[in-house]
């Protein structure tokens, strides 16, 4: 994982060899767990300490999920069909 800031704000390359934990941070909910995702850098998703925040973040994280299952059906069907449409028409032809 490469991080990079840009125009964009942080642009964060993916690895093949980068992990992905869950890792608690403590016994209680003052300590909640975080998400970690470890490569050249390390990326931490932090929870907020305050447990009446945590269904918005449950729905985000439910939200990034989906984000990444739809970037890895669109990356497996352009690995599948190289130079093919995927259906979101912005390939110029």
């Amino acid at each position: 994982m490469r991080l990079r800031v840009d125009g964009f704000g942080v642009t964060w390359a993916v690895e093949p060899w980068d992990s992905v934990t869950v890792e608690e941070t403590g016994p209680h909910p003052a300590s909640p767990p975080m998400l970690v995702v470890t490569g050249e850098t390390v990326v931490s998703l932090a929870v907020p300490e305050d447990l009446g925040k945590w269904p918005a973040c449950v729905a985000f994280l439910l939200r990034l999920r989906d984000g990444v299952d739809d970037l890895a059906a669109l990356l497996t069907a352009r690995v599948a069909v190289p130079g093919g449409r995927d259906g979101d028409g912005d390939r110029e032809g």
